[in-house]
């Protein structure tokens, strides 16, 4: 009777509450369980405001010391940003401020339960001006539909922009949801106050400021995504060749593609010679992601491909479709037996 196959090792990927994130402002969020535990990080209950895209976080910096009985979360995707905003809280720190790195509509969509905000600000968003990239708008009803779903009762978002044609946009689709009404509203006097809005100023440009207020109708559940009972793995017997044929490859997977771009040889270790890593890009409708699939010795004659924690890649369907690409691989060009697929 053949040998069970070998049990994969703990994952660096599975979700865990660090202990020491409610001292960080900086969240480690991609692992944290969702929706995040922010009573936990604060250390408190309190009304929870959420700022996409913080720039430089004058302004989030500002609005946290005016309302220190008030949480408040920035999400940001750019890493210069985000360096300079942890600059300005060093310099000032604020225990109601928790920044994270990372796309919009994903992290709103897993890190806050639904009704659990107070309200969403948006300065100066991407414009995104040309028609054939108007999808790619932050302010698009599909994500009214979310921030609806995430709000509290009452809850509305707030935009400010140097873009007439965007402030139709966002208007047009908040209509279309059913779900927010907007408000001509005066800005609060650090809006305009950013970086941003200083450079437009200077150039003679009109700002404009809108609040979309929640409306009584019922919001769409928006579900998060559901994390895999287990973390996507294959295992295999066999041998591994030297140098197993590969070339660049495309698969549709879940609604999104997998890209692999290349294989490398790992040199650390004393078994180095026996662990593979496949530089992989995963692309899904609201997520781009860069990763790792590493293939590794199990035994005297076994491997395991798994996601890598290089990157911290944020589990979804296409991100498990990358472990099929590589076992498809694998099983194909190298020569290698499946003994178990687990994504």
């Amino acid at each position: 009777m053949p040998a069970d196959p070998p049990t994969p090792p703990d994952d660096p990927l599975a979700p865990s509450l660090d202990p020491n994130a409610g001292e960080r402002t900086l969240v480690p969020w991609r692992r944290s369980p969702f929706p995040a535990p922010w009573a936990t990080w604060f250390g408190r209950t309190a009304p929870l405001h959420l700022e996409v895209g913080f720039g430089d976080g004058r302004y989030t910096v500002r609005r946290a010391a005016d309302a220190p009985d008030d949480d408040f979360v920035g999400i940001e995707v750019s890493g210069v940003s985000v360096r300079r905003a942890l600059g300005k809280l060093r310099r000032t720190p604020l225990p109601n401020v928790r920044l994270l790195k990372g796309p919009a509509q994903v992290a709103v969509r897993q890190l806050f339960a639904p009704g659990s905000l107070a309200s969403v600000t948006v300065n100066f968003p991407d414009p995104w001006p040309k028609g054939r990239h108007e999808e790619k708008r932050l302010l698009r009803r599909d994500v009214f539909a979310l921030f609806a779903d995430r709000l509290a009762e009452d809850g509305e978002v707030r935009l400010a922009t140097d873009h007439p044609d965007y402030l139709a946009f966002a208007e047009a689709e908040a209509d279309a949801s059913g779900l927010f009404r907007s408000v001509p509203r005066d800005p609060p006097a650090a809006v305009f106050e950013t970086k941003y809005a200083l450079k437009w100023r200077e150039q003679g440009k009109p700002l404009h400021y809108r609040a979309f207020v929640r409306t009584d109708a019922p919001a769409p559940a928006v579900p998060l995504l559901e994390r895999p009972a287990t973390m996507p793995h294959a295992l295999f017997s066999g041998t591994l060749p030297d140098a197993p044929p590969f070339e660049k490859t495309v698969v549709p997977y879940e609604g999104g593609h997998v890209v692999l771009h290349e294989v490398a040889r790992s040199l650390a270790g004393d078994r180095g010679d026996r662990r593979l890593l496949v530089r992989v890009t995963v692309d899904e409708p609201d997520l781009t992601q860069q990763l790792l699939v590493e293939v590794q010795a199990r035994g005297e004659d076994g491997f395991i491909a798994r996601i890598g924690s290089f990157g911290d890649p944020l589990v979804t369907p296409a991100v498990r479709g990358a472990v099929h690409a590589v076992t498809t691989w694998l099983e194909r060009d190298a020569g290698l037996r499946v003994e178990a697929r687990n994504y």
